[in-house]
């Protein structure tokens, strides 16, 4: 598929049945590769007609469970198990993955603040660009699969926003149930526009974001729970067969700024609970120390909102404006 102007090019056939593996080729001139390009890789599993949906790991660089559980279906889903078609993007920001850094160290951009993205922009933005534009649109559901990277440790949950349209909000939460994440957190974002979200939502499409784990490492148990969650999408799609497991996910929310905590200062921030412990509105949840200055008493940083601790600060170390906690609320 080709779109106007896009200078991305794939020999991928959107409309083909089997499996196929091939990659997006982004051009990228460089010191040392004059012609060169950026490859990412891209799959598709299609047979007959049925729903399509779109994986995508590696929005941001360091957050590993999607693209390893994403790679691992690649290889093991076959055409004849299914019916309609999955997409898989499972390191959408190839350079950032190959870095381990949220931002692509070719343009220092965030994937994730990006969409719409420009035809004649940056690597990300092109990238952004061709998938808002040829891919988006042949999609019924859209599964973007994160962590917290670096910088945050995650209770692991999937996410929506809250909707005004209601037909889309009924199906986005039958969804977010089906992938039975251990959360399902309905939150209102608060990090300004580019978001994929936005970009599939304003398509009358099906959007999750799911957050599952953090620090920058993959563990086995963060691993399974990306991995039941995309089979149980499939499974409630109608993809694959079998139905999904009755939900066991708890329902959350994360209406207002006051359930995030912001550093206010450098230091060492040391929490004061564990993901999943209940904090009290105007208790602290952690304080910040001053290691050169060892006469200055820590600071306390204290939640608005209280609720259970969903989100912590990953390593120690802050700076100012670095987010330490979040709260969310049981609906």
């Amino acid at each position: 598929m080709s779109i106007k102007k896009s200078p991305v090019s794939t020999d991928i056939n959107f409309g083909q049945d089997g499996k196929q593996f091939s990659y997006l080729r982004i051009p990228y001139s460089r010191n040392t590769s004059a012609w060169g390009a950026v490859m990412v890789p891209i799959i598709v599993i299609k047979n007959g007609r049925g729903k399509t949906v779109l994986f995508i790991g590696g929005n941001h660089g360091g957050e590993y469970e999607g693209p390893v559980s994403l790679s691992k279906l690649s290889r093991n889903l076959k055409a004849d198990q299914i019916q309609g078609r999955v997409i898989l993007l499972p390191a959408l920001n190839l350079p950032a993955v190959q870095a381990g850094e949220r931002l692509s160290p070719i343009d220092g951009l965030d994937m994730n603040r990006t969409f719409p993205g420009k035809y004649n922009g940056t690597v990300t933005q092109v990238i952004a660009h061709y998938v808002h534009e040829a891919i988006l649109p042949l999609c019924d559901a859209v599964i973007d699969l994160h962590s917290g990277g670096y910088s945050l440790d995650l209770l692991p949950y999937n996410s929506m926003h809250y909707l005004p349209d209601e037909k889309l909000r009924q199906k986005t939460m039958a969804a977010l149930k089906a992938f039975n994440a251990p959360v399902s957190l309905i939150m209102r974002e608060f990090t300004g526009e580019g978001l994929l979200d936005y970009a599939v939502e304003g398509m009358g499409k099906i959007f999750l974001c799911a957050e599952i784990g953090g620090r920058g490492v993959l563990s086995p148990s963060k691993l399974k729970i990306a991995e039941t969650g995309v089979q149980n999408i499939l499974k409630h799609f109608e993809i694959i067969e079998g139905v999904p497991p009755k939900p066991t996910t708890r329902l959350m929310e994360v209406p207002k700024t006051g359930n995030y905590a912001y550093a206010h200062s450098k230091g060492v921030y040391e929490a004061f609970f564990e993901l999943g412990d209940e904090v009290s509105a105007g208790q602290p949840a952690g304080q910040i120390h001053y290691l050169e200055e060892p006469e200055r008493a820590p600071e306390l940083l204290t939640m608005e909102e209280g609720g259970v601790l969903v989100g912590t600060r990953g390593p120690g170390f802050v700076e100012r404006g670095d987010c330490v906690a979040v709260t969310a609320q049981d609906l």
